[in-house]
Formats: structure tokens, sequence, C-alpha cells
């Protein structure tokens, strides 16, 4: 047994889990999971396969490790790149493809193609419009900072709904999904039984909430999960985290990742149906508790409630009920109101730390927002701003939350003066 092979049972075993090795942890580890198949487990995982006609990568790897993505490929084989397969077009899983095709003319071979959903295009377009916007949030979420690329190899061929690409004897069915993305898909390589998922699956909670990204899509996710269950994949590769091997466990997998799905969107939906206002449905909305629990849906990336939060965003827009946030006035004036009734900004910050004492992070977090907008200069707001969220950040198990509260304390730790403990700048 080969070392993806062996952890992929101790995932399943719980004798690892995500919390001990994230799954977007880049490992470098490859390892061929069915003939002629390589995976290769990486920020974001890519595919390799041999045939008769070259090589065709499902994924091409990151813009920040695409001479790395190249190297190890090429210890698979030195054969000409015939096709990619983009499973989307997000910037951990397309934006390699530059170094193959600079690798491709330094050697004077044929350029591979590239094949993607029609809307690989359109996100592109949106990628180079917003660059600024994503660069930052990017720095949030993974904590640290991050160059957001302006250069992307588009798709030569574009496919709507399902496409079959051939190399050789080898077959590779391209299904549509909207799921992560309006642009996902999914790919079938039935010569091999082998199932590659893009951000389908993930090993954690679906990504179907990200608060700083674009909509995702619960309901088609759930739409596109079921149809991967029809066709009797006996190996799963997913876009993050380890495969899965076995028919009847790819297909819990699936199955599993679907209801959960479909259970937040129905609850969310019902309780939309009923009148519930946004905060009502966020505090009562969960996923079953016998898939909560499981290894591969563990919610360490995205969190349902911010699930919850965009089904509300996709399908009722982003008026949350309260008729004052229509049209609110400005939140630093709001805040300096609350200050004045509060007898000053010094008692909100008395009050934001009694609060902390106490372990109500939450209110302890809207007090101290109030305080730093109220008086964006005072030390000692942000001095209390910077412990609060740093314990927030601490105590939060999800990519997303952690990310945006340490960057919350960061940014007061510097606005007051003081520097952030070493370890917390590493977390």
């Amino acid at each position: 047994m080969g070392i993806i092979k062996e952890q992929s049972e101790k995932f399943w075993n719980g004798e690892i889990t995500v919390a001990q090795q994230h799954p977007l942890v880049p490992t470098g580890e490859y390892e061929e999971v069915a003939a002629g198949v390589m995976f290769y487990r990486w920020f974001a995982n890519f595919v390799a396969v041999k045939t008769e006609e070259g090589i065709v990568l499902v994924d091409t790897g990151a813009h920040f490790n695409r001479a790395e993505t190249v190297a190890m490929v090429r210890r698979f084989g030195p054969e000409r790149i015939n096709t990619a397969i983009y499973t989307h077009g997000h910037v951990d899983h397309a934006l390699g493809m530059a170094a193959f095709i600079a690798e491709g003319q330094k050697n004077k071979v044929a350029r591979a193609r590239v094949v993607g959903h029609r809307a690989v295009a359109a996100r592109f377009d949106r990628y180079k419009r917003t660059a600024g916007y994503n660069e930052l949030v990017n720095a949030r979420q993974f904590s640290g900072p991050a160059s957001w690329p302006t250069d992307y190899v588009y798709p030569d061929t574009y496919f709507d709904d399902r496409f079959t690409v051939s190399a050789g004897s080898v077959k590779f069915e391209c299904h549509h999904g909207r799921g992560e993305t309006d642009d996902a898909a999914w790919v079938y390589i039935p010569q091999r039984k082998v199932l590659c998922t893009g951000d389908f699956i993930i090993w954690a909670s679906p990504n179907a909430g990200n608060p700083q990204k674009a909509t995702r899509y619960a309901r088609d996710w759930a739409e596109a999960l079921r149809a991967m269950v029809k066709v009797g994949a006996e190996v799963l590769l997913p876009g993050h985290g380890v495969p899965v091997f076995g028919a009847l466990r790819v297909r819990q997998v699936l199955v599993d990742t679907a209801e959960y799905l479909q259970s937040l969107y129905d609850q969310t939906a019902a309780l939309m149906n009923a009148g519930k206002p946004i905060e009502e449905i966020v505090q009562s909305v969960e996923p079953p508790a016998k898939l909560a629990e499981k290894p591969y849906l563990q919610a360490v990336y995205d969190e349902p409630q911010f699930i919850v939060r965009n089904i509300w965003r996709l399908e009722a827009g982003w008026y949350d009920g309260v008729p004052s946030h229509l049209k609110p006035a400005p939140m630093a004036e709001q805040a300096r109101q609350i200050a004045e009734m509060a007898g000053g900004v010094g008692n909100l910050v008395e009050r934001a730390n009694s609060k902390f004492v106490a372990g109500d992070l939450a209110m302890a977090s809207h007090l101290i927002d109030w305080a730093v907008m109220a008086a964006p200069e005072d030390q000692a707001a942000h001095a209390a701003r910077m412990s609060i969220y740093a314990a927030r950040a601490a105590q939060s198990r999800s990519t997303m939350s952690h990310g945006i509260f340490r960057a919350a304390a960061l940014e007061s730790a510097e606005k007051a003066g003081l520097a952030a403990p070493e370890d917390f700048r590493k977390m």
C-alpha cells in the first residue's frame, strides 16, 4: 500500500483527522492510484493520466507553484501534454497551465489543448477586473500576503453541459454542474473507473458559503453529486484532501455530501417561505448530526452558517428584513451615537472587555467594533480589539472565520502600536 492509499485509510478510520492535517496542506506526495493515473496531493490536487497520445491533466496546479508542478509531472513521464481539463477556473486549480505551455515552447512540441466550461472565460475576465479585491481577500483568508495573478490561459475548447476528451484509447467524460463555482466540472475516466471531482469534494464541509467570494450553489451542487453516484466510480480524486478508494466508500461520500447540502438548502428554504428573517434562520439551521460527524464533512474550511447565508443571498437577495438596514446611516455615525449614549468610547471598551472576560466573544466583538469606529485612533480601543479578535481566531475551527478574525486582530495591533504574539502571526 502506497503512502496516499495508507493516508486515505487512516483518514477514513479517524486515525488522522482534518484538524491534524488540513485538506489544503500541500504535502507534495503523489501516487499512481489506477493504471496510468497519477494523483498529486498539492495545495489544489491535480491528476496526470498517461495515454497513447501523451499525458492528459485534470487541473494544473496554482500560479505560485508552477515550476514545482511541472517537475512533479516530469517525474511521472516525459510525454507531451496532450490536453489539460479545468475542473473550474480558481487560481489554485487552473493557473499552472502557463508553465506547461512554456515548457512545450522551449522543447518545440505542439501546444496542449485546454478544455473548460464556457463560464471559465467570464471568471478569468472578472478576476482581471477585480484583482485588487481578490488580493486583499486572499491575504485575509489565508493569513498572509498573497499576490493575485493577472495572466490566464483561457480554454481552447469550451463546453456547456457535457464533453468527451479522447486521447488514444482513454476517454475523459466532462460534466458541468454548478457548485462552488458556476463554471465547475467533474471528470470521469470510465476505462479506469476514476472520478475527478474538483472542488465538489474537498474532504471538509463543502465550500458553499464563503463570505468573501462570489455566490455558491448548494442545491445544484447536491444534484451534481447525485449525478456522480450513477457512474459507479471505484476511485474518487478530490480537489483537496486525500482520495477515496472502493465503490461503496465513493458512493457514501457522494451521497452524504449531497444530503448535507440538500438538508441545509431545504431547511433554509422552508424557513424563508414561512417568512422567517435571516438572523433566525442562521441560528436555527444545522446539518444533520449524523453527517456533521463524518470525517470528510468537518467544518474546517467553510461553515454551515455561511452556507445558509449564501443560500439566502442566492434565493432572496441581500436585504435581511430589518428596515433600517435598507438605507442605513454610515456605520461610523451609528457608532458615534452608540458611544455617546454609552457615556463615551471608554465605557464601550470597558463593557467589551467585561464581555470578553465573561467569554461572550460575539457581543464583545460588536461592542469593540463600535468603539473603534467611533474613535478610529483610540489605542486602548484597538488594544482591546486585538485581544478580542485574537481570541476569536484561536477558537475558530474554519479557515474562513480564522482568517478574518486574525486579520482584524493584526490590524488593531498595528494601530495600537503593539506587537502581536509571534505564535499568533504564524497561525
